[in-house]
């Protein structure tokens, strides 16, 4: 036996006698690793209990990637094996002590020159360690352990656009005054979107053109499949107060308020409290994602659209750009917004919402928001930022 040979013996030795060792106090936890496939990558997430120093390394024969936790306990059960198919990038994520006083979490590789990057996820709780390993083709990340989402959006300019009418078919959303339906609503007003920025050479994608029924899993999937750089989903609020009235824009978030609370059930067609694990954290996944990159989308969409609607209509109420829990933003793999333009149950927004023209609009305003995030994306990716 080498030197080499033994020296890696007596670590996986050492790996695995320490699992069950007594644990020193004063340690944080592990309390979960999970593993999810995506099209262009396989993602390991490292729950926590609490944040921790953490660093990474590689063992070339046969090839494992590990993140070393500092300060850290992981529990027998938290680090059980997950193994993944033959034909998978990944092999096998399992976890375990170090030492005494750090976790270890491998990810078993298929072969050694997979690219990967780990980085840090601080907001909301718990503190995550996530790391991607990139499937053949998908480009190189640039290192960091700042958050943020898929790396290849860094550097790739905003060309193609999905639009996603909300409700339809047997799902008419909101209904409002004299019967106005939000489904027709909307669908009016993302035909009128596409064709606006469809003029300004951008691709345009709808997850219906028509009155059908689309699951909401099914339209960020179907936006994923068509690699969409943005997507806007499109609706109409409504209140059981006819005299509440106005815009406001949303992006992904686990918290929320009684309000968004509200407008989010009437959406997802379920309260917030009925979403299960599964959906919450696919929402987890995807909130540095949406801090970095969907925030500046929904300020730029929401100024655009109040710019345009005062210079038409005057007076508009801003409700701002607001934060929740919308189950058709949770599994987009790029930038998502929601966008709710107006009462369907208040009177005087109604008249204007039946019209053509308040779609052209509306239209004009989330067109405008768009081109300039396109824009100054754009400039972000020469800036190298």
């Amino acid at each position: 036996m080498t030197r080499s040979s033994r020296r890696l013996l007596l670590a996986v030795v050492a790996f695995t006698l320490l699992a069950p060792g007594e644990r020193p106090p004063g340690l944080g936890d592990v309390t979960g690793v999970r593993v999810f496939s995506h099209d262009t990558h396989t993602r390991v997430v490292i729950d926590l209990s609490r944040s921790a120093e953490w660093h990474t390394g590689f063992v070339a024969d046969p090839p494992r990637y590990y993140v070393d936790i500092e300060e850290t306990w992981i529990e027998p059960e938290a680090g059980e094996p997950h193994a993944l198919s033959s034909t998978e990038v990944v092999r096998k994520v399992r976890g375990g002590q170090n030492t005494l006083r750090k976790a270890r979490v491998v990810v078993e590789l298929d072969r050694p020159g997979r690219v990967r990057e780990t980085f840090e996820v601080r907001s909301p709780h718990p503190f995550r360690i996530v790391t991607d390993i990139f499937h053949d083709g998908a480009p190189p990340p640039r290192h960091s352990r700042v958050a943020r989402g898929p790396a290849s959006f860094d550097r790739r300019p905003v060309r193609s656009v999905v639009i996603d009418p909300g409700h339809g078919g047997k799902d008419p959303g909101a209904i409002g005054s004299r019967g106005l339906r939000e489904k027709d609503v909307v669908l009016r007003v993302a035909r009128e979107l596409a064709k606006r920025l469809r003029a300004e050479g951008l691709e345009v994608h709808l997850t219906r053109d028509k009155d059908v029924f689309i699951p909401l899993d099914k339209r960020t999937l179907l936006a994923n499949q068509w690699k969409g750089d943005l997507f806007v989903s499109i609706h109409a609020n409504a209140s059981r107060n006819r005299k509440s009235n106005g815009v406001e824009t949303y992006l992904l978030d686990t918290r929320y308020d009684k309000n968004t609370a509200r407008v989010a059930a009437r959406e997802n067609g379920t309260t917030v409290a009925e979403l299960n694990d599964l959906q919450r954290i696919l929402a987890s996944l995807r909130l540095s994602y949406s801090e970095r990159y969907a925030a500046p989308l929904a300020e730029k969409v929401h100024t655009g659209l109040m710019a345009s609607l005062r210079g038409k209509y005057g007076k508009t109420r801003d409700l701002g750009v607001k934060r929740g829990p919308f189950v058709v933003l949770f599994q987009a793999d790029m930038p998502a917004i929601l966008v709710e333009v107006g009462f369907v149950t208040n009177r005087s927004e109604s008249k204007r919402l039946r019209g053509r023209a308040f779609a052209r609009t509306v239209s004009d305003g989330i067109a405008a928001g768009i081109l300039r995030y396109r824009d100054s994306h754009a400039r972000s990716i020469v800036a190298g930022r």
